[in-house]
């Protein structure tokens, strides 16, 4: 299996994260994608990939940090990029669900990443909200040879062939899977299976209850999603659509590399 979307090194893994690879490696988790969120989880997330062969890194200023990032951060994520030449460009995006966030300042801070990602080559993450036609109109004026992952997908379902001419790959997470997410998951029904992802985005995303396989607490007694969870989601997308496990495995095998840029 494959996780391509969560955060390994964030702070509330910190005392449980040498069960949690003990678990992930056991459930025959291969690959899982870390995806660091600013400059001060950067060396956390290239420390990861070092230390656990299946962590693919990605660095990236989320929009949720923009605004707060300390100057040379662009030269700075240069260099983590060059150090981790397997490494992506995420989590990156737009979102304008923040109260008073500079949107402006958001787009300028994703199209200097886009653009650090077309000159090193690199596959890219993007995080989403409410911002899905600028986002359109900002990958189309910037083309990527390599994959975009549109991680979470939560976008209309008017604009998933938009973003399928780009390119670009929509990863499925858990929490769609509640109840209440029933139009979000309906809406990939429309991606074409050669574009789908599967990602826990954990410790956050949480599954509805009866998936947690693995249940997890953060210091302050709140649960936060456990990366084994994955095995659930693979189990829950294989039976939505009609795929075998063995299956489901070997389609999102295929469409990671090809995401990577190496299929």
């Amino acid at each position: 299996m494959i996780d391509a979307h969560l955060h390994l090194q964030d702070p509330r893994f910190a005392e449980a994260l040498p069960g949690i690879l003990e678990t992930v490696e056991g459930l025959g988790i291969a690959a899982f994608v870390v995806n660091g969120t600013n400059p001060d989880d950067w060396e956390a997330v290239g420390h990861l990939a070092t230390r656990c062969p299946a962590a693919m890194p990605c660095f990236g200023l989320h929009p949720w940090w923009v605004g707060s990032e300390r100057e040379g951060w662009l030269a700075e994520l240069e260099a983590h990029l060059t150090q981790h030449p397997d490494a992506g460009v995420g989590e990156i995006g737009l979102d304008r669900w923040i109260r008073g966030s500079d949107f402006d300042r958001q787009q300028e801070v994703f199209a200097a990443q886009l653009g650090l990602a077309q000159r090193l080559d690199r596959p890219v993450s993007i995080h989403c909200l409410r911002a899905w036609g600028t986002m359109l109109g900002i990958l189309e004026s910037r083309p990527l040879r390599r994959g975009v992952l549109l991680h979470s997908y939560g976008g209309p379902v008017e604009l998933v062939p938009a973003f399928v001419s780009l390119g670009a790959f929509f990863s499925i997470s858990g929490y769609f899977f509640n109840p209440r997410k029933e139009g979000k998951l309906a809406v990939f029904d429309a991606v074409p299976p050669d574009r789908l992802l599967i990602e826990s985005d954990a410790p956050d995303m949480l599954p509805p209850s009866e998936m947690r396989r693995y249940r997890l607490c953060d210091a302050e007694g709140s649960e936060i999603n456990h990366p084994g969870n994955l095995a659930s989601l693979y189990e829950a997308v294989a039976s939505r659509y009609g795929w075998s496990l063995e299956e489901t495995k070997e389609r999102m095998q295929r469409n990671f590399e090809a995401w990577r840029g190496r299929g």
